[in-house]
Order: structure tokens, then C-alpha cells, then sequence
């Protein structure tokens, strides 16, 4: 019977992790890639960033939507697309936390409970306090 020890695994997860922050990156440059971005020290279309900085910017998503407790690969992607549309610190808006961090609702089902929550107003709002050091980027990976 074949063993798989406990190092070979988290081996497999970075490489499961890798690939699909790639994923999420070829999505955001097809489907967004005329989205202007805001980043701390260039303001780019999607499609203008660099390879290595957009998983950059997309790993930094996926981490910040988990600590939501998200774990389903569409529901991490939906968090981070929302970042680029709208404002990489969407979440900060008070009824779009409460929303986020409701207990009532499994994690994964959040996202989905934003448009029952929320106004056009509110996603204006949240356009109006974009936040460009939400992106969690130095200036020098942005070269």
C-alpha cells in the first residue's frame, strides 16, 4: 500500500495552491482584464500587470478571503474578483463585514448573501473608500 507522508503532502497542497492562484490570474486577464487597478505606486488595466505581480495580488486575496473560513475554489475566486471590480478593501465596508462574518451562514454561502445585503449605494461607497494599500503589496514587488 502506498504511504503518503505528511511533508509530501503539504508538497501537494503548494503546488494545488500555486495552480490555482494561476487560475484565478488567467480568469481576472480574460473576463477583467480591462479593469483599472489602483496599486500603491501605478495605477494599471488588468491586463498591463505582470504575471508574477498579479498572482502576487491574487495570493494575497485568496489568503484574506480564507480568513472568512472560504474554502471553495469559486467562492475564494468571486472574493478576489470582487477585490479588482469594485475595491481591494470591499470588505471593510461595515454591512459588507457583517455580512462576511456572519456566523448564521456557512462561509462559503457569504459572498452569495452580499447581493440580498446590499444597495448600488452601498458598492458606490465602497468604490469611493478604495484603498490602494489593501492590496498588501511593497513597491518592490511591483517591479
Amino acid at each position: 500500500m502506498l504511504t503518503i507522508r505528511p511533508e509530501q503532502m503539504e508538497a501537494f497542497k503548494a503546488t494545488a495552491e500555486a495552480a490555482f492562484v494561476r487560475r484565478v490570474a488567467s480568469y481576472l486577464r480574460a473576463k477583467h482584464g480591462e479593469v483599472i487597478v489602483e496599486l500603491p505606486s501605478a495605477t494599471l488595466a488588468v491586463k498591463q500587470i505582470s504575471d508574477e505581480r498579479l498572482c502576487e495580488i491574487v495570493r494575497k486575496g485568496v489568503e484574506r478571503a480564507r480568513e472568512y473560513g472560504m474554502t471553495w475554489e469559486s467562492t475564494l475566486t468571486a472574493f478576489v474578483v470582487l477585490m479588482f471590480v469594485t475595491a481591494p478593501n470591499f470588505d471593510d465596508h461595515p454591512l459588507i463585514q457583517r455580512a462576511m462574518k456572519d456566523e448564521s451562514i456557512p462561509p462559503d454561502s457569504r459572498i452569495d448573501q452580499l447581493w440580498e445585503r446590499t444597495t448600488d449605494q452601498n458598492w458606490e461607497a465602497v468604490e469611493r473608500s478604495y484603498d490602494p494599500q489593501a492590496w498588501g503589496i511593497s513597491e518592490e514587488s511591483e517591479r
